[in-house]
């Protein structure tokens, strides 16, 4: 699990490729109510949260999240604006056992979030509140990587330690930001532990060094299917891509939305 919201948002504050892609979905539905699950710092949630709010000013939003250090980001992120602190609410908790007591119209588990749910029991939990949460004709929306069997047949015997990320000059106070990943795949639990570790060196020279553990659900295109099922829910579009590539064979990543089985 994410739990250093410095390190998080400086790796990830400038990723966008994802924010029209949802902000389109959010014209299409055009909710009156909006749950993101696993919301973080608030990268996806604040721009989201605008976009809903721009379409209906009485809409109301919640971002749901299990990380306390990344839900006082999110709060710090929402209070700074005028219009979304008064329609936005952020709430700690887990995605799997969440009750909050009324429906959304769209609700969405973005960024690859659903692979922190570990086992079938935890995936399933998830979707039925899911569904017990999703107003009638609501939407669900996941972007969640494809298992790339290639790459998980190497780090079934530990991948080597290799650089993933290195960014330059990712903040005014970060010269240099680098992380470096050592994979390893169980096949039995589907799940792939990864140890990073950061290289981080400020403006002033200092060299800052730290290491965490994230372990990340391999969910199979025919398995994502059947908890889809399973759990009331039907698929409605499959996208491989944010830019509505179809999903295909040659897909690297679901971006697929859904709706409560009839």
């Amino acid at each position: 699990m994410h739990d250093d919201a410095d390190v998080y948002d400086t790796e990830v504050s400038g990723f966008r490729d994802d924010i029209p892609f949802w902000e389109s979905v959010v014209d299409a539905v055009a909710p009156k109510a909006f749950l993101e699950l696993a919301c973080g710092t608030g990268r996806l949630l604040a721009p989201l949260a605008r976009r809903v709010l721009a379409r209906d000013p009485g809409a109301r939003v919640v971002g749901v999240d299990i990380s306390r250090p990344m839900l006082d980001r999110a709060r710090d992120v929402i209070a700074a604006d005028r219009v979304l602190a008064s329609a936005v609410e952020i709430v700690e908790g887990d995605m799997a056992t969440f009750e909050l007591g009324r429906a959304f119209d769209l609700i969405l588990i973005g960024f690859n979030s659903f692979a922190f749910l570990h086992d079938l029991d935890a995936q399933l939990a998830c979707l039925e509140r899911v569904r017990r949460h999703l107003a009638p004709g609501g939407v669900l929306g996941v972007d969640l990587i494809v298992p790339q069997v290639q790459w998980l047949a190497i780090s079934e015997k530990v991948a080597p330690h290799r650089l993933e990320v290195d960014l330059r000059d990712p903040t005014p106070d970060i010269r240099r930001f680098l992380r470096f990943v050592t994979e390893r795949y169980d096949p039995h639990r589907q799940v792939e532990d990864d140890l990073y570790t950061y290289e981080i060196e400020k403006m002033n020279g200092e060299v800052v060094r730290r290491t965490s553990d994230l372990a990340w659900s391999m969910v199979f295109p025919q398995q994502l299917e059947l908890l889809f099922r399973a759990s009331g829910l039907r698929v409605t579009e499959r996208f491989g891509d944010y830019d509505r590539t179809p999903f295909s064979r040659r897909s690297r990543q679901y971006v697929w939305l859904a709706q409560p089985a009839t």
